[in-house]
């Protein structure tokens, strides 16, 4: 029995069984806002550290209502926030709604973390929005089920684990040529990743 497994037998009644299909319907709301006044998120719920110090506590929260959009289309988004639905409801079914949930916790805590870092650093207010998030849900489930086939399109088929390396690539090129805060957002999308499966060793 490794850590998480003494974890959950000790916590698990504190888990959300379907945090899944919450996440799902805030980036259904996030999207619609975004639709409508695409400047709300920014002024009002955004992940901002000075806002935050001045009381508006309640950004440590709202700023997951940033949905793993596209800005090519509607349909596009549409398509991505299905395909995040899919593979975090997998990821529940497999891992357990308690390692799930704490999956997603160290993934959002880390972003706050580091929106606060990249704020003392720079001295000045600099919105790091949670973008890279998703990286870390297509990143455990290569790990979990690497030969996992995904349907581009629902046409162009790709196992879980290439389209994993196709992703390292395209964010690694992103991390060198971007300044500090989606560098440090980069980081940030894969503590969670780094902490299930190299220190605590996740298994199925």
């Amino acid at each position: 029995m490794n850590i998480l497994d003494k974890l959950e037998r000790k916590y698990g009644f504190l888990s959300f069984p379907n945090l899944y299909m919450y996440m799902t319907v805030i980036f259904l709301i996030g999207l619609i806002m975004n639709l409508f006044n695409p400047m709300f998120y920014y002024y009002y719920l955004s992940l901002n550290p000075q806002m935050i110090l001045k009381g508006e506590i309640w950004r440590l929260f709202t700023f997951v209502f940033y949905p793993p959009t596209s800005s090519i289309s509607i349909l596009l988004s549409l398509l991505m926030i299905y395909v995040y639905y899919s593979i975090t409801k997998t990821l529940t079914l497999i891992w357990r709604p308690f390692k799930f949930n704490l999956y997603m916790f160290i993934g959002y805590i880390s972003q706050i973390i580091g929106a606060f870092i990249v704020y003392f650093i720079m001295k000045r207010s600099i919105i790091m929005y949670p973008t890279y998030t998703f990286f870390s849900i297509i990143m455990a489930c290569a790990l979990t089920f690497p030969d996992a086939t995904f349907y581009i399109y629902f046409l162009i088929p790709i196992k879980a684990k290439y389209f994993a390396y196709f992703e390292l690539a395209v964010y690694a090129l992103i991390f060198i040529s971007s300044g500090l805060p989606d560098r440090v957002a980069i980081i940030c999308s894969v503590v969670n990743v780094y902490i299930f499966f190299v220190l605590l060793k996740n298994r199925i």
